[in-house]
Parts: structure tokens; sequence; C-alpha cells
């Protein structure tokens, strides 16, 4: 079932309120700004996964505990690099450089948007007390 325009509205309204109040949470959730994994990175990711199953080839060819174990990590360490994005350096993540002297506390920005949205839902109901 299709959405009003007004509820469309609101839903962009909201949207938009949770960009401005957790932008980091935002884009962890939005579809359309994903970050993408290298190809380069992969092919990093799979040398070393390779590489390590050489390594533990030769551990089990040489009775070398110890080299198996250090194929193990290497595999390992190639795998989670293959599959993980990096980092992203410098600033903070909304790209704009810019840092808020001081960051209102998590629990802080969600009292006022609650409050804000039962103050907007008591207007539409009529059973807002100011009026």
């Amino acid at each position: 079932m299709p959405l009003s325009e007004h509820e469309q509205k609101m839903l962009e309204e909201m949207e938009r309120q949770l960009f401005a109040d957790d932008p980091r949470l935002a884009r962890a959730f939005s579809s359309g700004r994903a970050r993408r994994r290298s190809g380069r990175r992969i092919a990093v990711g799979l040398a070393g996964v390779v590489v390590g199953l050489v390594v533990l080839v030769l551990a089990v060819a040489l009775p070398a505990v110890w080299l198996g174990v250090l194929a193990f990590l290497i595999m390992l360490a190639g795998a989670v690099y293959a599959v993980t994005t990096p980092a992203r350096r410098g600033g903070d993540e909304s790209g704009d450089g810019a840092t808020p002297a001081s960051p209102p506390s998590p629990g802080d920005r969600n009292g006022r948007f609650m409050n804000r949205m039962e103050q907007r839902w008591e207007k539409r109901s009529g059973d807002d007390p100011r009026r």
C-alpha cells in the first residue's frame, strides 16, 4: 500500500532528522551510500589466503606444528583483509571535516528528538496543552 503525500513528507522529515542527529547510524542503514570493497583489496586478501595454504602444505610435509599455526594466521589475516572495508581517515565520517566542539550526549539528542515528535503528535491529535 503506497504512502499518502503527507506520510511521505513526514518520512522524509524523519530521515532528515536522523541524518542531523546521528549521521553515522543513518549512513549505516542507507542503501545508496554503502562503501564498496575494492578489487585490489580482495585480490591481496586472496593472495594471503593462498600463501597461507602453501605454508600449511609445507607445515604438513615438515612435521612443524608452529608452521601450521603460522599458516592458519596468514590465511585468517588474508581473509579478514579481503572481507573488511578500509576505515576512513581524517576528520569525522560526515565528510565535511568539521567536528563539533562538544557533541551532545546520545541520551540528550534522543530526548530532544523524542520531545519534538511527542509535541508534533499532540499537536496533530489535538491534545496539545499549550493550545
